[in-house]
């Protein structure tokens, strides 16, 4: 069957997604418009529960208007501590904070803000609201799947194998599925990040004129930075602290992906900067320690049976808060197309492929980019070796206008993508 084909036999498409994480049931949610009598949906979870690691989550307004879309807008309003208007609000203040006297340089404002919850409030509240054909199944960890001419066939480490017309691969940044379908690999980017929780009203008692109290915060220096802001309707301050030697790049892991870290060992890291940044930092409870994967751009997100949704995709540096927005972004648009055109899912695959590929890899690269200019490595600073350097005012309006680039990227809507994927979808061609 060519991929202009439409396939003529009766049967219920089978789609399968692998990954019950953001990505996955994004994906689920967005095919509730299929017909419930032309497709069989399975969703498998390779956790006994479906629930999310990692803490805070953002979501801007372009990734807003989808989730509205999609019919989630009232449940996560409610889970806002003021609700939510369309004003323009102040969304990220940007400071140099690598000193005893830090400065903001930039403040960046949006359209009703930036919405911030808990990675578990999103997933909960996606769960809700997977259509009811979708079933899921549990304790399922794919080992490898082969892409045949007639169907993917999948196998389990629990025994089972399964198939299915279409593979829809959320199953994140050490994707089984990329690895058969690709072998493209991931590496590590030299930078860690220490991730911690402060409740909010006990920080507020020992400082209760703090910025971060009602600002969420990024701040910048030599090798380093962190991006602060509350979540869980405010109750919560969610930290991520970013430490980055660029010469580690591309070198193997000396130390575990993932572990417990020590206040002290956060506060060493961080020892020098501003007031703010230490009074915080002194108050995490219980760090964490990440290593930071990227992975190289990929050449297509698709193949003949696959689609490859969120970090199995684009698995990207968090340095302009797109992850999980693209993510779902990725779900959205191919969930859309296929109930827009089940009969026609091979010409879906490339509309998918043909609007996502090109804008995520454009996200992907900025945010690895701008990585280098909040830790003052980029170019232009080469002669800033150490903390507290003064900086001039070239270099302050260099990174000052860079950030103003590279968060354009939420500004559209998501919908003139799909409004470009479903002409693709309709005229075989872009």
């Amino acid at each position: 069957m060519s991929m202009n084909d439409t396939p003529t036999n009766s049967k219920k498409l089978r789609i399968a997604i692998i990954g019950g994480g953001i990505g996955g049931l994004t994906c689920a949610v967005a095919l509730k418009d299929c017909p419930s009598s032309d497709v069989e949906i399975n969703l498998y979870e390779q956790a006994a529960q479906i629930t999310e690691i990692g803490a805070g989550i953002t979501v801007w307004p372009r990734t807003w208007e989808l989730l509205k879309s999609l019919g989630l807008g009232e449940d996560l309003i409610a889970l806002q501590k003021d609700g939510h208007s369309d004003d323009q609000k102040l969304a990220l203040k940007f400071r140099i904070s690598d000193r005893k006297d830090g400065f903001t340089f930039h403040e960046l404002h949006a359209k009703g803000g930036s919405l911030t919850f808990h990675r578990q409030e999103i997933q909960k509240t996606l769960l809700n609201h997977v259509p009811e054909f979708c079933h899921i199944h549990l304790s399922h960890r794919l080992t490898h799947c082969e892409e045949g001419e007639d169907s993917v066939k999948l196998f389990f480490k629990n025994g089972v194998e399964e198939e299915a017309d279409i593979l829809i691969a959320a199953d994140g940044i050490k994707s089984v599925v990329r690895e058969s379908f690709l072998n493209e690999g991931i590496f590590y980017t030299g930078t860690d990040t220490f991730r911690g929780l402060i409740p909010k009203e006990t920080f507020a008692k020992s400082y209760p004129d703090h910025i971060n109290l009602e600002d969420p915060i990024v701040y910048c220096g030599k090798n380093g930075h962190l991006v602060v802001y509350p979540i869980s309707a405010g109750r919560i301050i969610n930290v991520v602290a970013f430490v980055s030697k660029v010469e580690n790049e591309g070198k193997p892991l000396k130390d575990e992906e993932i572990r417990d870290a020590t206040r002290e060992e956060v506060l060493e890291h961080f020892c020098g900067w501003e007031e703010p940044v230490m009074q915080m930092l002194g108050c995490i409870e219980k760090p964490s320690r990440w290593a930071i994967r990227d992975l190289r751009p990929m050449k297509t997100y698709v193949s003949r049976r696959i689609a490859l949704v969120g970090d199995a995709a684009h698995t990207m540096t968090p340095h302009l808060g797109a992850g999980a927005g693209q993510a779902m972004e990725d779900a959205y648009v191919l969930g859309k197309l296929l109930s827009d055109g089940v009969d026609k899912w091979p010409v879906v695959l490339q509309a998918y492929n043909f609007v996502r590929h090109p804008a995520a890899n454009k996200i992907q690269r900025n945010a690895r980019e701008m990585g280098f200019y909040y830790d003052l490595n980029a170019p232009g600073f080469e002669n800033i070796t150490d903390i507290g350097q003064a900086l001039t005012p070239e270099q302050i309006t260099l990174i000052c206008d860079t950030v103003k680039e590279k968060w354009s990227w939420w500004e559209n809507n998501a919908d003139e993508d799909l409004m470009k994927a479903i002409k693709f979808l309709r005229e075989g061609s872009p």
